[in-house]
């Protein structure tokens, strides 16, 4: 039997003062680590950018802008858009997403999928996603009901910065 899995230490910072927290951690975060695992370590890198407010932001108005112009409601709408334009994303990009999506998911029938994925149970897929991630998923819903001939707002005209959201064509 060997020595128990433990989670790593991960700590996020923005500032400086963010970072001195965190480094005031170190000592007893290492001491442990060092005993449970003996060899470690210790990494230091860009932490990748998460989806934004606004990004939400428009993506719920996109949803409630599709619900009052088509025949389910906006948690319908999202529940299929993450299931179709999210999911398959994610499975690309995400091997560990990949793994456990096909082991528990895949399997059920079509219609369980689409109520998994919505609330109350809401299954994380934009939670996981990054800036350009998000931008490329919005991207998708955008195409697909304007496809449709909906009307959806204009992302510019939310203020929202083109780098961080590039409209379809």
């Amino acid at each position: 039997m060997g020595k128990p899995a433990a989670k790593p230490f991960v700590s996020r910072a923005s500032t400086l003062q963010e970072a001195f927290a965190a480094i005031a951690k170190l000592p007893r975060v290492l001491t442990d680590a060092i005993q449970l695992w003996g060899d470690i370590e210790i990494i230091v890198q860009k932490r990748p950018v998460r989806r934004s407010v606004d990004q939400n932001k428009l993506q719920r108005k996109w949803l409630l802008e599709a619900e009052a112009q088509g025949d389910q409601t906006a948690e319908e709408y999202r529940g299929f858009c993450k299931l179709h334009f999210a999911v398959p994303m994610l499975r690309w990009e995400l091997p560990e997403f990949k793994e456990k999506y096909d082991r528990i998911v895949k399997p059920l029938p079509y219609e369980s999928k689409l109520e998994l994925m919505q609330e109350p149970l809401d299954f994380p897929c934009t939670r996981l996603m990054t800036k350009d991630q998000k931008s490329r998923y919005l991207d998708a819903i955008y195409q697909h009901f304007t496809g449709l001939g909906m009307r959806l707002t204009d992302p510019g005209l939310k203020g929202i910065n083109p780098s961080e959201y590039k409209e379809a064509a």
